[in-house]
């Protein structure tokens, strides 16, 4: 009988490095070319051949170009902040000021020291719509209005659905709307923003929300009647 040498159990395979590698090259590639040309003028073979991957390498590991877009709209998305981060702030023990302020400071930081691709794909869907910007907005801007919503209540007093409270939403978002969407590479009245700290614009931001809303710094609605 031949002497027998004892197998060992195959080990679990790991997710292989160059597959990790080659989905984030993708990921960057096609960042970077959607930013600057927008869904409709990105070809996947054009963001296969930036990344220096196979063509066949998006509907691998994406399902094919959409399934690529989407991931990166969500990625942006996750960039400011995340829907279920939002979420979570909104139903913090926090004092609704220090809630509205640490949304702020993610939204502006994002948009201000942000050097990458993320706005600049947020701000080309916004200005020209892709087919998937729907179900974008459905997915990831619908929850974190109704969690900014949520938070705007606590903050004024006004019940959730009261058309003033909406205009409250547009009133602390709308700035930093127009900073994503204008851009620091254009020369407008706004450019010299930019340059400024993010955190001396977070806090001008939330003074200019709260003075809007009729809320005085350190004061909650319980302290803000009528």
């Amino acid at each position: 009988m031949s002497a027998h040498t004892p197998s060992t159990s195959p080990a679990v395979r790991a997710p292989r490095a160059d597959g990790q590698s080659t989905r984030q090259s993708i990921i960057e590639a096609a960042g970077q070319l959607f930013a600057e040309r927008g869904y409709a003028e990105t070809t996947s073979k054009e963001i296969c051949a930036r990344a220096r991957t196979n063509i066949a390498a998006v509907n691998y590991h994406f399902g094919g170009r959409d399934g690529l877009y989407l991931h990166l709209l969500r990625e942006v998305h996750q960039h400011m902040m995340g829907r279920e981060a939002l979420a979570r702030l909104a139903q913090a023990d926090l004092p609704p000021e220090e809630k509205l302020s640490r949304f702020l400071a993610a939204l502006v930081h994002g948009i201000i020291d942000d050097t990458g691709w993320h706005t600049r794909l947020w701000a080309r869907e916004v200005l020209s719509p892709s087919p998937l910007l729907n179900q974008i907005l459905r997915e990831e801007s619908l929850p974190k209005f109704q969690s900014l919503s949520q938070i705007l209540a606590e903050l004024t007093g006004l019940p959730v659905g009261d058309p003033a409270l909406t205009r409250c939403v547009l009133s602390v978002v709308a700035p930093c709307l127009l900073l994503l969407v204008v851009g620091r590479e254009v020369e407008t009245p706004v450019q010299s923003l930019y340059a400024q700290p993010a955190a001396s614009l977070h806090a001008h931001l939330l003074s200019f929300a709260l003075a809007a809303m009729g809320v005085k710094q350190g004061k909650s609605a319980a302290e803000n009647p009528g």
